[in-house]
């Protein structure tokens, strides 16, 4: 299935969704306004690592709470990149993306360090609410990084080994993808919010936070 059709099944599931869902309070953008910016343009620990994440990421719904550059939080963000935000945020500080695709309201849009695509992915699915006062905006449904540099608070990611991920996460096998010839499986736990893309060798190659319990967009091919 083309990344084009999973977006206009993907939109199709997730106005279903929203039509059920019209009477329940909206949620409030993350203002990242006030977060500050890495005048470095580039990771302090490799400088090959170029994967646009700049920018601390700010938890609005902890008070005098400020994330690490590098901290994945399930259901929420990564680094600076927050959940439900104006995907035109992140354009702004990233730049131009290095390919992108849209349909019915979704799109992805995938960043590669130093524009190179043998280089860290960082990829972002987005969706406009049509119809609704603030339809202009195309919110962040879901992240994908596969730099290794961000983490959970447990402290895995990129590298971790399936069992030590599963410590932490109740592991659901979704969906499958090729890569390098080989077969990525992903998981997923959908009431944290947050999946894992594992190779053949039992260790993750990419992780990705969505909102929880949000299975029309989790379970979303972002390749």
């Amino acid at each position: 299935m083309t990344i084009r059709n999973s977006l206009i099944i993907i939109s199709i599931a997730i106005c279903l969704l929203a039509c059920g869902n019209n009477s329940k309070k909206e949620t409030t953008l993350a203002d990242t306004n006030h977060v500050p910016r890495d005048t470095t343009g580039q990771y302090p620990f490799d400088k090959n690592d170029t994967t646009t994440h700049h920018i601390m990421a700010s938890d609005a719904n902890t008070a005098n709470t400020v994330q690490s550059d590098w901290l994945i939080t399930p259901g929420k963000s990564i680094g600076h990149i927050i959940l439900n935000d104006d995907v035109q945020n992140v354009i702004k500080r990233l730049g131009k993306p290095d390919s992108s695709d849209a349909a019915m309201g979704s799109s992805l849009m995938v960043w590669f360090a130093k524009h190179d695509i043998t280089r860290y992915r960082t990829a972002i699915f987005s969706h406009r609410n049509m119809g609704s006062k603030d339809e202009s905006i195309s919110h962040i449904q879901k992240i994908l990084v596969t730099s290794p540099r961000f983490r959970t608070g447990e402290g895995v990611g990129v590298g971790s080994t399936k069992q030590d991920i599963q410590k932490y996460y109740s592991l659901k096998p979704t969906s499958t993808y090729t890569n390098n010839g080989g077969k990525v499986q992903i998981y997923t736990d959908p009431g944290k919010g947050i999946s894992f893309e594992i190779d053949s060798s039992g260790r993750c190659v990419g992780v990705v936070v969505h909102k929880a319990n949000d299975t029309a967009v989790a379970y979303l091919n972002m390749h």
